[in-house]
């Protein structure tokens, strides 16, 4: 993953989906996991799918 000083906006929505996909994957939480980081980690995770789920409606509108 990049440093986050090398992070910049991305210039598009697509960009932008794929690098929230990349800094936030779906993962299993691990054991060594804290309750509240697996609460964390699954908040951000909730967002991309979210964002993710609108580009795809966005996508379907725009085919039919």
């Amino acid at each position: 993953m990049e440093k986050e000083d090398d992070l910049v906006l991305p210039k598009t929505v697509v960009e932008l989906i794929e690098l929230l996909n990349k800094l936030f994957p779906e993962r299993t939480p691990s054991l060594e996991d804290t309750p509240k980081d697996i609460y964390f980690k699954a908040g951000q995770r909730d967002v991309v799918r979210f964002i993710n789920y609108l580009k795809e409606r966005s996508d379907k509108e725009n085919i039919l």
